[in-house]
């Protein structure tokens, strides 16, 4: 899994051009979407159309994406963070490690200087905040990393903190309020608006006494001796069913910071140390499921019929399909099928509170091989333009509350046995960069039935 959802946003964005309304196949062999008006009359064969396919569907939990900062640079400089309690998915948190850099090279703190305090600055993204924004409190502990992070390594977001963390919370479970709207001027300059955070003194005491001992010659030493920091908001316990929010950092913006107060004699000085695009920067995702039907269908050992199923961004939970009786179709004597399309209709009622936690902007399916792996369907690769956006489609519809997503040539391979039908799995768009989750209708709900719609001549 951990390979396939950058490999999916590269292609998204790089290789995929829309050059025109109508489907364009690339070879003469694969399944045909062109209307029937462009044939003789004479020539019709007989089109069938299907929508009672059975279709098997739980939920299932991820296992990992790809969060370090080379990964999260292809979209935007942004690190999700912060803590939510979902009332259907429980605690969710997402946490940031980070390397700190010098802002100057062996640089001169003076004679014996003395520490005044240590402040962490978190720049928000102010137009993205999952969840409520509303007066309850997230606590942000900074713990110091034990272990090198190196900018080149790829980094998951299951990646384990105690792996890598000191005992010592700097920030002292810091109790915040994040408010993405107001402003201030400190020391001269106006803020963005920010989290701020004092951290504990000594861990500055010590970096301005290590220039004594070359720590501070250059930023491999600086690195090697302050191998970086872990922010979290993991720890808070306050929150109640819908409270809480997962936030955007930019850890890119130069106020997102770490600035050191310090004096010599009678001199008041400051220095920064940076979190910026060269550091090494990853994120961690942790989700505490509550939902009892949820919980039962991670835990199931087969599959079935589910009324509900449930789909969260941030590695959380994706949906596995099965189609059991699709071969079935092969005794009809399909000629070709002509559109094979999956709907997935989101249940709107109260309870799942659309309204508050918006569903994904996209989803996606992938392909399972013999081996349990992913791989991208043939379907994403078609060049033109097709329902929502490209020829796979899957973007939310907020009108009908659906997302409809192209698998014909997917489905054309399993009859024509060059693929064996393991089923899919869908899930998020992008899961790493958004905080979105969706609670559908499975493959049993009458009201939100998940369907594949198949049109096929024979």
């Amino acid at each position: 899994m951990r390979n396939i959802v950058s490999r999916i946003t590269i292609v998204k964005f790089l290789l995929f051009v829309s050059v025109s309304t109508f489907v364009f196949l690339t070879s003469c062999d694969e399944s045909s979407i062109i209307g029937l008006n462009v044939q003789p009359t004479n020539d019709l064969l007989n089109v069938v159309y299907n929508d009672t396919s059975t279709l098997l569907t739980r939920s299932v939990k991820m296992d990992s994406l790809r969060t370090d900062a080379a990964q999260l640079q292809s979209v935007s400089y942004n690190a999700l963070f912060g803590t939510y309690l979902d009332p259907i998915f429980g605690k969710t948190s997402a946490s940031i490690y980070t390397q700190l850099t010098l802002s100057s090279i062996n640089p001169n703190f003076g004679i014996n200087p003395i520490i005044d305090s240590v402040v962490l600055s978190l720049v928000y993204d102010t137009t993205s905040c999952y969840g409520k924004i509303q007066k309850a409190q997230q606590n942000i502990s900074v713990y110091q990393l034990s272990e090198n992070l190196i900018p080149s390594n790829v980094y998951y977001s299951n990646y384990s903190p105690s792996l890598l963390v000191s005992a010592t919370d700097l920030a002292n479970g810091f109790a915040f309020t994040p408010n993405l709207t107001s402003t201030n001027t400190i020391d001269g300059e106006v803020l963005k608006p920010c989290l701020r955070v004092q951290l504990n003194s000594a861990f500055g005491q010590s970096i301005l006494s290590s220039q004594s001992s070359g720590n501070l010659l250059n930023t491999t030493a600086f690195q090697n001796f302050m191998k970086g920091l872990y922010i979290t908001t993991e720890n808070t316990t306050s929150l109640n069913n819908g409270e809480g929010n997962i936030l955007k950092i930019n850890y890119a913006d130069y106020q997102t910071k770490l600035r050191l107060y310090y004096h010599c004699d009678t001199a008041h000085l400051k220095y920064d140390l940076s979190i910026g695009t060269t550091a090494a920067l990853f994120s961690h995702f942790k989700h505490t499921f509550i939902n009892s039907d949820l919980i039962s269908q991670i835990n199931e050992a087969s599959d079935k019929q589910n009324d509900l199923v449930y789909l969260q961004s941030m590695a959380g939970v994706k949906v596995k399909i099965k189609m059991p009786y699709i071969m079935n179709l092969n005794t009809t004597y399909i000629h070709r099928i002509n559109k094979a399309e999956l709907v997935i209709k989101i249940d709107t009622t109260a309870p799942y509170q659309s309204g508050t936690y918006t569903p994904p902007t996209q989803l996606i399916v992938l392909g399972i091989n013999d081996i349990g792996e992913d791989f991208v369907l043939s379907d994403f690769y078609e060049r033109a333009n097709y329902s929502y956006g490209y020829y796979i489609g899957g973007s939310y519809n907020s009108v009908t509350n659906e997302y409809r997503i192209n698998i014909s040539r997917y489905i054309q391979q399993i009859l024509d046995g060059k693929i064996k039908n393991n089923g899919l799995h869908l899930l998020a768009f992008q899961g790493a960069f958004y905080a979105n989750r969706v609670v559908i209708g499975g493959g049993s709900n009458s009201a939100y039935h998940m369907k594949l719609n198949l049109t096929y001549t024979k």
